[in-house]
């Protein structure tokens, strides 16, 4: 178990309109809001695109498969982590989508999530030291 103490946390709402990546714009506002780390808490609102990872196999270390969505998708709920590693910023995301209040799809997303409409965040930050 590792416990990590969040120090001087602040609470930010995002919003992003039609066409937003989400990957990109979280990896932005790292950098906008001079953050270390960020929490995203909840996610709500549509995408037009959105890939979802999955494990394969009940091993260890499953390889990854993936599934590429396109149309218009309800965000049921998205959470993650948003972190700074030498020379890049990492966005590792989770979440739900639900395509005309019918058929589920959820798991790690991928790279290439498109707002339709908006996407409305909750963000724990906590700021660069």
């Amino acid at each position: 178990m590792t416990v990590t103490p969040l120090v001087n946390p602040v609470h930010l709402h995002l919003k992003l309109g039609p066409g937003a990546d989400l990957f990109a714009s979280l990896r932005e506002f790292l950098d906008a809001q001079n953050l270390e780390r960020a929490y995203v808490l909840s996610t709500i609102g549509s995408l037009r695109k959105v890939v979802v990872n999955f494990p394969t196999a009940m091993v260890d270390e499953p390889e990854v498969g993936s599934v590429t969505l396109e149309g218009a998708y309800e965000i049921n709920g998205i959470s993650g982590e948003v972190w700074r590693e030498p020379g890049r910023i990492r966005v590792h995301l989770h979440g739900s989508v639900t395509r005309e209040a019918a058929t589920l799809y959820g798991g790690g997303l991928g790279e290439g999530a498109v707002v339709l409409k908006l996407a409305e965040m909750v963000i724990l930050g906590i700021p660069k030291e």
